[in-house]
């Protein structure tokens, strides 16, 4: 199934670096910036930042990638 990659840096204050990842299917996101839009968004959610333990968004750039398992 064709999917979108999100991956966004983080930072937790002690300076440690990560990158939390978020998939989301091709069907219900047809272009990038609707799925880095949801990711931001779901970046934000209390389960994410649960997740990451409290870590920030990071200065690096979000990246997203498509992924098609028939190409």
């Amino acid at each position: 199934m064709a999917h979108w990659e999100i991956k966004i840096p983080t930072v937790t204050e002690g300076q440690r670096t990560g990158v939390q990842v978020f998939m989301y299917p091709a069907d219900r996101f047809r272009v990038r910036s609707e799925a880095v839009k949801q990711a931001r968004a779901d970046f934000d959610s209390e389960d994410a930042v649960r997740h990451r333990g409290g870590a920030v968004a990071g200065a690096d750039a979000i990246t997203a990638v498509w992924h098609d398992p028939l190409i």
